[in-house]
């Protein structure tokens, strides 16, 4: 290589490679810029707290009509088909959880269990007796009522009374109580027009009129704390 170039080479890395090397600098500040901006800026991901991920699947609403409940179920149905012997078996073991959560005077669990036999007969194609859970649903939550709001004695007691200040007073208090408790009933009409559709198809008049005495009985009810 000849002076003359040789000289222009040296000239030539004399100026680009502390230029080339600022060049770096600037953009390995400007990389970590960005990178710092994309971390500030990124939505953090939101962490529940550990109670509320513990928490159950809610269930479907109680009040929700036979028909719709059994849809629900058809996933679980398809995926774990089962005899006829089954659902029997089925059935015959949510009336035991009946009897037994009567025993025990659990209300909550006697519902459901008897939501759950309906189910079972709905599916056997009995609608007669997925009819009768269902009006027993009602008449349990008429006898949990009147256990929650004293009724037999509260409605004695009015007949008994002398008409009066003290009379006036009594019958208030007693509406405002079963105004209380009246979402109880109020489900519980629900259950007994789907088992009145159900009975529709069969001809039994006997629990027909207990399905109907039941629905009057609510409706009463109604009437009488919504009376001024």
């Amino acid at each position: 290589m000849c002076q003359s170039n040789l000289n222009k080479h040296r000239i030539y890395r004399t100026l680009s490679l502390p230029s080339f090397k600022n060049m770096l600098r600037q953009l390995q500040s400007l990389w970590i810029l960005l990178l710092t901006l994309f971390i500030i800026t990124c939505p953090q991901s939101q962490k529940h707290p550990k109670n509320q991920l513990d928490q159950p699947t809610s269930t479907p609403d109680t009040a929700t009509t036979l028909t719709q409940l059994i849809a629900t179920m058809s996933d679980t149905l398809e995926s774990s088909p089962k005899t006829v012997q089954d659902r029997w078996d089925d059935f015959r073991a949510a009336k035991d959880s009946v009897d037994s959560a009567l025993a025990r005077n659990d209300f909550q669990t006697t519902k459901l269990a008897l939501l759950r036999a309906a189910q079972y007969a709905f599916q056997l194609d009995r609608k007669d007796i997925a009819a009768w859970q269902l009006n027993n649903i009602g008449y349990y939550s008429i006898e949990e009522f009147k256990k929650r709001t004293d009724y037999s004695s509260r409605m004695k007691t009015i007949e008994m009374m002398q008409r009066g200040p003290e009379k006036f007073v009594y019958i208030k208090e007693t509406k405002q109580l079963f105004k209380q408790n009246l979402p109880l009933l109020i489900e519980a009409t629900k259950y007994l027009e789907e088992a009145y559709e159900l009975d529709k198809e069969y001809d039994d008049n006997s629990r027909t009129r207990k399905i109907y005495s039941n629905l009057t009985f609510i409706d009463w009810v109604r009437n009488f704390v919504n009376d001024n």
